[in-house]
C-alpha cells in the first residue's frame, strides 16, 4: 500500500489534487524534457485546457500554469510533442490545434501563469487525437470532422506554421494511431513512414511515406471486438499492442490485451491475448524498455513484462491502483500515461482527481547509478539517474551512517587511523629472537631473515642495510646493532633469465611494451638488456592507463648491461615497460625461444604479456630480462638489540670504544667558518661540544 493505494513494485512520488491543476476533469496526458538543461514537465490535458507542471523535482512538483481551451470545454484532450511545441487538439467544436511554445516554461518566477497560444491550425474543427512522427516532422490529425475521420496529415518542420501535404480516408473513422519510420521485420516496408491505427473494427496498417498518395497495406479484424479503441509497437516493430474499449463492459470479459504478430504487415496475425485478472475497462497504452504501461480506468496503472511476448506471453509484473474502491468496467480513474521522462518518473493522470507521479522499484527499473567509480554503482543499470555518489572516509557511501571497519589496533602493520570497528584483521611482524656473538680476532656476522633492517640504534630513521646478514667489523671494545623483521620481499629476480641469441636479432622496434601487473608497492630495481653498440638509451615505464610514469637514462656497453631502474610503483594492473628510443639496437627473442606467460616476480608483480596483438603474441619477449624488484613500503617488527662481546678471559686486549660524533662545522685561527682549506690551521667542532686542531696537507 502507498497510504490508500494498493500497489506492487511502484513507488507513489507525489499526488496533485485537480484544483491545483487549474481545475476540471482530467484526460490525455504527455511529457517534454528541456534539451537546455533536462528540467522535465508534464502536460495534463483537462475538460477547460492545458496543465503545465514542472516534475524536475518529482517530490516536489510546480503546477506552473494553464493554457486555456481554444473554445468551449471537452471531455477529450489530446497532446503531443515536437521540436520544443506542444500540439494540443480537443473534440470542442471548432477548437483547431494550439500550438504552445514550451520554452515559455523556463525560469518562471511566480506560478501560475495564464499562457496564450503561440499558433494556431484551424484546418479542422474538433479532433480526437493527434499523432507526431518525430523523425520526420508530420502530425496526424485522427478523428477529425475532415477526411472521413481518418488521417489528417500535417508537415509541422516549421512548428509555428503547419502545412496540409496528405490524408487517407479509405478506412473510415481512426480513433487512434502510431505513426513510425518502420524498422521491423518485414522487408517491403523497412525504412518507410508507416501509420498503425486504430479503426473502431479493425487494426489498419497504412503506408504514409508518400503523403499525397498514402496506400492501404492491410485492415484486420478480430473476433469479438466492440471497440478498436488504441495500440502500441515494441520497440522493434515487430509486435503490435491494441486494446478494445467496450468489450470488458459490453462482454463480460476481464482486462484483454491482444498480441499481433507483424512479422507481415500485409496480413499480421493475433498470436494471443493477455487476460488481467482485473475486469477494469482497458485506455492507454504504451510500450517502454521491454514493458507495457497500460492505463486501466479503475484498475490503475498496470505493468507487463514483454520478455516472452515471441511465446504469446505477457505477464504483469507490478500495478498502482489509483482507484482503489474497485476494479469494475466503467470509466473512472487513469485515462492515460507517460513513461518516457529520462529520470524514470511515471505521470498518470486521473479523470476524476488529478496527477500520479511514480516511479518503479526493485529490479523493474532500468535507471540507476551508472558511474563504476561510484559507491552506488548499479551493473544493471541502463540509464543514469543523477543518484551517483561518492565514498565516505569509511569506505561506505556518502550521507549514510559512519562506520568503518578495519584494524583498531595501533600497534599493528595494518592498523587504520579511520577504523571504529576492528575486523580482526590486525597483524604484526614477529621480531628477531636476540642474537649475541663472542669477539674473535675476526669480524662478526649475523645472520637472520631475507630483508632484515639492519640499524645503528634503536631510534635511527634510516637502516643501514636491508639483508639476511649484517657484517660487524673486528673491534676491541663491544658491539650493538638493531635488526628489524619485515614482510617485504627482497632480491626478487622473475622473467626470462637471458636471450635466446639462437632465435632473435637486434631491432629497433619500441611501438610495443611488455605488460605487468604489481601486486603491492614495489621499487622496480633493473632489468638487463642486450645493446648492439654503446650509446645512450632510456627505458619507458607505462602507467596503467598507458601515460608515462617514468623514464630512466642510461650510457649502454655494448653486448650485456644492467640497466638501473629505482623506480617505486603502486600497486595497479596493466604497466607497460619498452624502450624509450630506437637505437642502440636492443636484442629481442623471436618466435621460437620459447616464451611462455605468465612469468612471477615472486609474489610482487607478474608479466602478462605484450601488446603484440598478431600470432607473433606470445613469441616475441621484447627486450627485458631478469628482473629486480623488493617491496616499497613492508611493515616492520619491533627492533631487536644484536650485541658483539668480549670475552674477558680472552688475551684480546679492550679498549674503550670509539665515541661516536658528528662533525658540525670548520673554523680557522679567526674564527671564521670555512670549508677544509690545504696548508692551514684549522679546527672541527664537534656535536658534543669537543673541537680537534687539524692542519690539512695533500
Amino acid at each position: 500500500m502507498a497510504g490508500p493505494y494498493p500497489c506492487e513494485n511502484i513507488n507513489l512520488l507525489s499526488f496533485v489534487e485537480n484544483g491545483d491543476l487549474g481545475g476540471g476533469s482530467m484526460n490525455d496526458i504527455w511529457g517534454w524534457v528541456d534539451p537546455l538543461d533536462s528540467a522535465e514537465y508534464v502536460l495534463l490535458g483537462r475538460t477547460s485546457g492545458t496543465a503545465f507542471l514542472d516534475i524536475t523535482d518529482p517530490v516536489n512538483p510546480i503546477y506552473l500554469g494553464d493554457l486555456p481551451t481554444a473554445t468551449q470545454n471537452s471531455t477529450w484532450r489530446d497532446i503531443k510533442v515536437y521540436n520544443n511545441y506542444a500540439f494540443i487538439v480537443s473534440e470542442a467544436g471548432g477548437h483547431g490545434m494550439q500550438i504552445f511554445d514550451l520554452t515559455h516554461l523556463r525560469d518562471i518566477e511566480a506560478p501560475p501563469l495564464l499562457f496564450e497560444e503561440d499558433a494556431h491550425y484551424s484546418g479542422w474543427g474538433d479532433a480526437h487525437n493527434i499523432v507526431i512522427n518525430e523523425s520526420t516532422g508530420r502530425a496526424y490529425g485522427v478523428g477529425t470532422n475532415t477526411f472521413s475521420g481518418g488521417l489528417h496529415i500535417l508537415d509541422i518542420s516549421d512548428p509555428l506554421n503547419p502545412t496540409l501535404i496528405g490524408d487517407f480516408s479509405e478506412d473510415g473513422y481512426t480513433h487512434d494511431a502510431q505513426v513510425v519510420s518502420y524498422s521491423g521485420p518485414d522487408t517491403n516496408f523497412q525504412g518507410k513512414e508507416i501509420a498503425f491505427a486504430c479503426n473502431e473494427n479493425t487494426v489498419t496498417i497504412v503506408d504514409v511515406t508518400d503523403a499525397s498518395n498514402t496506400n492501404l497495406i492491410s485492415s484486420t479484424g478480430y473476433p469479438g471486438s466492440s471497440y478498436t479503441h488504441q495500440g502500441w509497437l515494441t520497440e522493434d516493430h515487430r509486435y503490435f499492442l491494441s486494446n478494445d474499449e467496450l468489450d470488458e463492459q459490453g462482454s463480460g470479459i476481464n482486462t484483454t490485451t491482444f498480441i499481433w504478430d507483424m512479422l507481415d504487415l500485409s496480413s499480421p496475425e493475433i498470436i494471443g491475448t493477455f487476460v488481467s485478472s482485473a475486469s477494469a475497462i482497458d485506455h492507454n497504452l504504451y510500450t517502454h524498455n521491454g514493458y507495457v504501461y497500460q492505463s486501466n480506468y479503475t484498475a490503475g496503472l498496470r505493468i507487463l513484462d514483454t520478455e516472452n511476448i515471441a511465446d504469446a506471453i505477457l505477464e504483469e509484473v507490478a500495478y498502482f491502483d489509483v482507484y482503489p474502491s474497485n476494479n469494475s468496467a466503467q470509466f473512472n480513474g487513469t485515462w492515460s500515461n507517460y513513461p518516457y521522462f529520462p529520470s524514470g518518473v511515471i505521470a498518470v493522470s486521473h479523470i476524476q482527481e488529478g496527477l500520479f507521479l511514480l516511479g518503479l522499484s526493485g529490479e523493474l527499473s532500468d535507471l540507476g547509478c551508472t558511474d563504476t567509480g561510484a559507491c552506488n554503482y548499479d551493473p544493471s543499470a541502463l540509464e543514469d539517474d543523477g543518484s551517483c555518489v561518492g565514498f565516505n572516509i569509511c569506505g561506505g557511501c556518502e550521507n549514510e551512517e559512519l562506520f568503518c571497519v578495519g584494524c583498531t589496533d595501533i600497534d599493528a602493520c595494518n592498523y587504520s587511523l579511520d577504523a571504529t570497528i576492528d575486523d580482526s584483521t590486525c597483524f604484526i611482524i614477529v621480531p628477531p629472537l636476540p642474537q649475541t656473538i663472542m669477539q674473535e680476532d675476526v669480524g662478526v656476522v649475523f645472520q637472520n631473515e631475507p630483508g632484515t633492517f639492519w640499524y645503528e640504534s634503536e631510534t635511527a630513521s634510516d637502516p643501514i642495510s636491508i639483508s639476511e646478514s649484517f657484517e660487524m667489523s673486528f673491534e676491541l671494545f663491544p658491539q650493538t646493532i638493531w635488526a628489524a623483521n619485515s614482510n617485504g620481499e627482497w632480491d626478487v629476480v622473475g622473467g626470462e633469465e637471458e636471450p635466446d641469441f639462437n632465435n632473435g636479432q637486434y631491432h629497433d622496434n619500441n611501438a610495443y611494451w611488455l605488460e605487468f601487473d604489481v601486486f603491492e608497492s614495489v621499487v622496480f630495481e633493473s632489468v638487463e638488456v642486450y645493446s648492439e653498440q654503446s650509446a645512450l638509451h632510456s627505458i619507458l615505464i607505462l602507467d596503467t592507463d598507458g601515460s608515462l610514469f617514468s623514464e630512466v637514462f642510461q650510457e649502454l656497453d655494448e653486448g650485456w648491461n644492467e640497466f638501473i631502474l629505482n623506480v617505486e610503483i603502486p600497486a595497479g594492473e596493466g604497466y607497460g615497460i619498452r624502450a624509450g628510443n630506437d637505437e642502440p639496437f636492443l636484442w629481442r627473442d623471436a618466435p621460437g625461444a620459447d616464451i611462455n606467460y605468465p612469468y612471477e616476480i615472486g609474489t610482487l608483480a607478474s608479466i602478462v604479456s605484450t601488446t603484440v596483438t598478431s600470432n607473433n603474441q606470445y613469441n616475441y619477449y621484447y627486450f627485458f630480462y631478469n628482473w629486480r624488484m623488493h617491496s616499497a613500503n613492508p611493515c616492520l617488527s619491533e627492533r631487536v638489540e644484536f650485541n658483539v662481546v668480549i670475552d674477558p678471559s680472552s688475551h684480546l686486549e679492550v679498549g674503550d670504544p670509539e665515541v661516536r660524533k658528528t662533525l658540525v662545522k670548520i673554523i680557522d685561527q679567526l674564527g671564521r667558518e670555512v670549508n677544509e682549506v690545504i696548508g692551514q690551521v684549522v679546527f672541527y667542532i664537534y656535536d658534543d661540544g669537543t673541537a680537534e686542531k687539524v692542519f690539512i696537507v695533500e
